[in-house]
């Protein structure tokens, strides 16, 4: 029997898998991988994840000896993917490194830099400078090519800077740090960001007024057009559409946007890059240009607009995306997709390694991914089911793919993920692509055609108020899915989109036991992760740049600790993670005036009857829906004593530990056994606490800051603490 009646035997009688082999080999998936790994690693062990090329060469190379007489290829493939893995490592330690080599300052500084971006939220203008020369209170000064981001406070439009325009300006500057609150600050290294400030309007000193770059010059004349041209909602809504900044959009309808699941619009991806091509495609073909022409200048313009939308990692992806098929098809040969987004990842990373960390980065990647694994087997499922139209089953199935594979990012980045974005994808989507097309070429002649911006942005105007409509008159914050995360369990999730993939030819029978083994595994470990088993008593302690919240459960109910102003989002976050829509009590650690700002804020995630003040505060009973409560001495917060040690400092007896939470330093403190406060002083030292947990930097103690969210175990009179879910 010849070699094809061999194979063809054994792709009968194979009782694992199906073919010639279990998994088809993509050279650019391991590549990629490879490098992933490599800045993965490095993450967590630093440049001596190093050591791990020593020790797995070595395996690959013996197993490859093992199971091939002719190995010479696959063993150099080998030494191919463990290069990108050290790649990756030098390539994310030295970034690192060049951002943490920028001088820490903290304190009142002067300022002198170029504003090189300008955007705008609800309630203030960001400016971000750079090429600094920074002057310390101390007398020390350096220049940096790093950036400073600030936040104007006061009214908005105040302050007379602009993209190009060299300012002086004095601040008390915040230091970024690689690592924050136990994650990654992946935002601020990619974005070059290593200090904020917080400035008022009138505080600026403006010397000159320098071109901008073309990027920006850009997208400042699309803005101009748009803002000029349409009504404002219409014009923020475009240009964020267009560019990828929601900033001018109002909080409450893009928060709408995010709850139904759709808010990805606003992400220049896929979507955008993929309907631009292909306009682009369409008129070179009206045009018969030859592809040898058509190919770099539909290039050059997805780049050009990639460059416009601040190369954001999503872009930068799908533009690699659009290019790589375009490409192969030129040179007549067939693309595997799958072989595309790993290209497309290698890239985006090559350019910086902590794309990695980014959350739109992961969403783009898996989203183009779940599309490319799970879209082709449910597409032909679906296919069979006669009463479902072809285009609905399509439309159904690349919807649906794209959100089990992005669903475990979603609930760990945000707190939840929309109930009703799968039917609001298949309904909106489509629509909005169309809108967008309209949009995109009619705002492109309108940039070239100002005198008739009015006119020709009439139609793309009048069609995005009616696609959004429903969005606007339609609260979706009632069909969340929340009140739980994955954490390291994602690897599994996505483990189990794969085993159910046609990319791996498993027999159906072995198939189908591999992913009920895998869901029954993963269901125990979500709910040992998820749930607080075994303890009598459970904090949980939250910190975010002031906001410090602890949520205290015992015997079924729920209150919360404020030591600190609660930030808004920070709350709104919290809450979704924790599932939280009512709390049995509330307690604020600040003054009267603070406490007046931050309950609103609270009410306005999660209902509550009661508000414990210290009666030595004086604290006027001004709410309607709250029953203001002012303890003298002892009081009960469900099963548990408590009692204010002054305006800003609450004792607890927890399952018969003292606990004492301090928002500030306080002169007299009862001994415990828990201490959690903002940060070491001696001031806390009358305390003498078993253990201490601090909400902000403590070098050499715990705390919320370097370690991420806590949660704090009662159990028979022991204290556990461990990393918060």
């Amino acid at each position: 029997m010849g070699e094809k009646g061999e194979s063809r035997l054994r792709r009968l009688t194979h009782a694992i898998y199906a073919g010639d082999r279990m998994v088809n080999f993509r050279p650019f998936f391991l590549l990629s991988l490879g490098f992933g790994l490599g800045i993965f690693c490095c993450f967590f062990l630093g440049i001596g994840a190093l050591w791990l090329d020593l020790l797995l060469l070595p395996v690959a190379a013996c197993t490859l000896l093992f199971l091939k007489r002719k190995c010479a290829a696959a063993l150099l493939f080998a030494c191919l993917v463990f290069a990108l893995f050290t790649l990756g490592t030098l390539s994310f330690a030295m970034r690192i490194a060049a951002f943490e080599r920028v001088p820490a300052t903290e304190g009142n500084c002067a300022v002198r830099g170029v504003v090189e971006e300008v955007g705008r939220t609800e309630e203030t203008d960001v400016f971000t400078f750079g090429s600094l020369t920074v002057v310390c209170e101390s007398g020390e000064h350096f220049e940096t090519d790093y950036r400073v981001q600030v936040f104007v406070y006061g009214e908005t439009g105040a302050a007379p800077l602009s993209a190009g325009t060299v300012a002086v300006f004095e601040a008390e500057m915040q230091t970024y740090d690689v690592c924050s609150y136990g994650r990654l600050n992946s935002s601020a290294v990619i974005g070059r960001i290593r200090y904020r400030a917080f400035v008022g309007a009138e505080e600026f000193y403006v010397i000159e007024e320098r071109g901008e770059d073309i990027f920006s010059a850009v997208r400042g004349r699309v803005g101009e057009v748009l803002f000029q041209s349409m009504d404002e909602e219409s014009a923020a809504l475009s240009y964020a559409m267009l560019t990828g900044n929601s900033g001018f959009m109002e909080e409450e309808l893009l928060q709408n946007f995010r709850y139904g699941g759709i808010a990805h619009i606003f992400a220049v991806s896929g979507l955008h890059i993929g309907i631009i091509a292909g306009l682009l495609y369409a008129l070179c073909k009206k045009l018969r240009v030859r592809p040898y022409i058509s190919l770099p200048v539909i290039a050059a313009v997805l780049i050009f607009y990639s460059g416009v939308c601040g190369f954001s990692p999503s872009s930068l992806r799908a533009v690699v995306m659009c290019l790589v098929p375009m490409l192969a098809s030129a040179f007549g040969k067939n693309c595997d997709r799958l072989n595309s987004v790993s290209v497309a990842a290698l890239v985006v990373l090559l350019i910086d390694p902590v794309f990695l960390f980014s959350i739109g980065f992961q969403l783009s990647l898996a989203a183009a991914a779940g599309i490319i694994l799970l879209g082709g087997n449910l597409s032909r499922l679906l296919a069979r089911v006669r009463f479902i139209p072809k285009k609905i089953s399509s439309a159904l199935s690349v919807a649906f793919s794209a959100q089990m594979c992005t669903f475990p990012f979603l609930i760990d980045a945000f707190g939840y993920t929309s109930g009703l974005s799968l039917l609001l994808n298949l309904l909106f989507i489509p629509v909005i692509s169309a809108v967008f097309s309209v949009l995109f070429a009619f705002t492109a002649a309108a940039c070239v055609f100002p005198s008739a911006a009015v006119w020709l942005l009439y139609l793309p105007s009048y069609l995005l108020r009616i696609a959004v409509l429903p969005i606007t008159l339609v609260e979706f914050d009632v069909l969340l899915i929340c009140g739980f995360s994955f954490g390291g369990l994602t690897a599994l999730w996505l483990l189990l989109c794969w085993l159910m993939t046609d990319k791996i030819n498993l027999r159906p029978v072995l198939r189908g036991c591999a992913c009920g083994i895998l869901c029954g595994v993963l269901t125990v470990c979500m709910v040992f992760y998820n749930l607080p088993v075994g303890c009598d008593a459970v904090m949980t302690v939250h910190s975010y740049y002031g906001s410090n919240l602890l949520l205290l459960r015992v015997g079924g109910e729920t209150h919360l600790i404020a030591a600190g102003m609660p930030d808004e989002k920070h709350v709104e976050t919290l809450f979704l993670k924790e599932g939280i829509r009512s709390l049995d009590g509330v307690i604020v650690l600040a003054a009267p005036r603070d406490i007046n700002t931050a309950v609103p804020v609270l009410l306005s995630h999660a209902s509550f009857d009661t508000l414990y003040v210290p009666a030595s505060a004086g604290f006027p009973d001004a709410f309607q829906t709250v029953d203001v409560v002012a303890p003298h001495g002892f009081f009960y917060l469900g099963e548990t004593p408590a009692c204010f040690t002054g305006e800003n400092a609450l004792y607890l007896n927890i399952c018969g530990a003292g606990a004492v939470v301090a928002a500030d330093e306080q002169a007299e403190l009862p001994r415990c056994d828990l201490l959690l406060a903002p940060a070491p002083s001696d001031a806390f030292s009358a305390c003498a606490p078993s253990l201490s947990v601090y909400f902000e930097k403590a070098e050499g103690n715990l705390s919320v800051y370097s370690a991420g969210d806590l949660q704090i175990g009662w159990k028979n009179g022991i204290i556990s603490v461990k990393r918060a879910r």
